[in-house]
């Protein structure tokens, strides 16, 4: 009997617990990654959201800038114009607008929230700039609605232009001191500092502002002297930038890809046979630019086994290859200039906003007449100062320093007055320091470039058997730069109405060259390509 009831309490506890474990929701927990996180911690997300804004990088925008240059057919428009590809994409639709998307849904109805809300959207501001920079016309009013609207129209670039500065104004008035600042230490460029944050908005306002300068005169005007009133960068303590580490995990990304993608070893075979443009050094070495034993080195073979080399700094020793010249490593390959490993070294900072692109857009804006507050010959002194001056957030790595002294600058200045002449002749003077201060930020040089056509590139120094120079052979653009990056193919599928309608209206069908060489809407005829294609 005593063993029957000992059975009964058994059944009765076992029945209890299988009670217990058929619970949905102990079943439901059951399949929950314990170390996941489930809700949004907004902190996180926007410091996350801050690494996502450094500047674009692109090896063919690198060569078509003439920046770089290659012995070989490299797998993309390059220097020799070669692949017909050159596809933007709409990962920044998914990825990084995502993200600054799902942050304001996590602090919207927070009226407290209004400071960090105003700092989301000018990052987002950045990232359309970019999309339609690259594209032209792209999602814009419509995007990022989800299975509300998966099939969102193209708006025109004017349209997304106007909409960006208007948002851009309304989030920077939006900033109230009396309230909590943006994310405190979560804010890795500002640590909170909501008078940074407007002189951020009021900086990327100028470069908007700037972009139409040549199809809407009047609206580029407005925007870009309520950008100089509201207060832009102007100090070195204020430029929004990302400090690296030599640390696994924390390398700087575009030092890493120059790396892996060319610069594995110093001297010897690069793997895409890179080196610096005979453009690029002629004219720092002709300036007698400071910024050269910076940037620059020739790789000496010392000895054999194992092979080292010694880094030659001294200017006369540089050289840079002609783009689009040689096809199959020439003999004297290590003759040439290439990166040095202070610009190589995984711990460099990546700047996104500096005060040298403000002085030399203000420059630009006071020549044209503009009340920026400054005169274009101050501005451009203050841009070639500060732009020298950058290099030095740089650790040295021997044997250079990131580090040039005054007196340095001075004599930069004193050699290379800012000129007197025509309209043009400064704008030339401006335009081609902006193309070497902003070196690290290949996709503004090449909007600057689309802008105002300045400085003016050869890519016709293909020797030919008759002894006459043209654009290397088999090009895919008749040797021009391109103008702009494929809108992304799959949306011939995903979005077919609004895509073959966007590329009917800019004028282009994606099966053609035509492509590449659209112009965009703010990038107009009235100033050629901004080539000259003779030797």
């Amino acid at each position: 009997m005593k063993n029957l009831k000992l059975l009964i309490i058994i059944c009765i506890a076992l029945v209890g617990m299988f009670i217990i474990s058929c619970n949905p929701e102990s079943l439901t927990n059951l399949n929950k990654n314990p170390d996941q996180i489930e809700n949004i911690i907004p902190e996180y997300s926007f410091t996350a959201a801050q690494f996502d804004i450094i500047p674009i990088q692109n090896r063919a925008l690198n060569q078509g800038m003439q920046f770089y240059s290659s012995y070989k057919e490299v797998p993309a428009v390059g220097d020799k114009f070669y692949n017909f590809e050159t596809s933007g994409n709409f990962n920044r639709y998914r990825t990084e607008l995502n993200r600054l998307m799902q942050i304001t849904d996590a602090l919207k109805d927070d009226p407290n929230n209004v400071n960090k809300l105003a700092a989301i959207e000018i990052m987002r501001v950045y990232h359309f700039q970019i999309l339609t920079d690259q594209m032209g016309d792209v999602p814009y009013s419509e995007a990022m609605q989800g299975i509300a609207n998966r099939k969102p129209k193209y708006d025109t670039q004017k349209s997304i232009y106007l909409g960006m500065l208007s948002q851009l104004e309304k989030a920077i008035n939006s900033m109230d001191a009396s309230k909590p600042n943006v994310f405190g230490k979560a804010d890795i460029f500002f640590n909170g500092n909501i008078d940074k944050w407007k002189r951020f908005g009021y900086t990327l306002m100028l470069r908007l502002g700037m972009r139409l300068s040549e199809v809407e005169e009047g609206t580029a005007r407005q925007w870009v002297e309520k950008a100089a009133a509201g207060g832009v960068i102007k100090s070195i303590d204020d430029i929004v930038y990302i400090q690296y580490a030599d640390i696994s995990g924390q390398t700087n990304p575009r030092s890493d890809y120059l790396i892996r993608m060319d610069y594995s070893a110093p001297g010897g075979d690069n793997v895409e046979g890179g080196k610096y443009t005979k453009k690029f050094i002629d004219h720092l070495k002709n300036t007698r630019d400071p910024r050269l034993y910076v940037l620059s080195c020739v790789w000496v073979p010392l000895g054999t086994t194992p092979p080292t080399y010694r880094a030659d700094t001294v200017a006369a020793t540089q050289r840079g290859m002609l783009s689009g010249s040689v096809n199959g490593r020439p003999s004297d390959f290590d003759t040439y200039s290439e990166p040095s490993l202070l610009y190589l070294d995984r711990g460099r900072p990546i700047v996104t906003f500096g005060h040298a692109e403000a002085y030399l857009l203000l420059a630009e804006a006071a020549l044209r007449g503009w009340n920026v507050g400054i005169s274009d010959a101050e501005a451009y002194e203050k841009g070639v100062r500060a732009a020298m001056e950058l290099w030095k957030l740089c650790p040295d790595v021997a044997p250079h320093t990131g580090v040039i002294p005054e007196s340095a600058v001075n004599a930069y200045l004193a050699r290379n007055p800012y000129v007197g002449g025509s309209f043009e002749e400064k704008l030339e003077q401006i335009a081609t320091q902006y193309w070497v201060s902003m070196f690290d930020n290949e996709f503004e040089v090449w909007c600057n470039w689309r802008r105002i056509k300045l400085p003016v590139f050869n890519y016709a120094n293909w020797t030919n058997t008759d002894g006459s120079l043209s654009s290397y052979p088999g090009n895919v653009t008749g040797g021009k730069m391109y103008r702009r990056y494929s809108i992304p193919t799959n949306e011939e599928t995903l979005n077919p109405d609004n895509y073959k309608e966007a590329l009917a209206r800019q004028g282009f069908l994606e099966s053609t060259r035509d492509m590449l060489l659209t112009r965009v809407w703010w990038d107009t005829q009235a100033r050629g390509n901004g080539q000259s294609n003779t030797n």
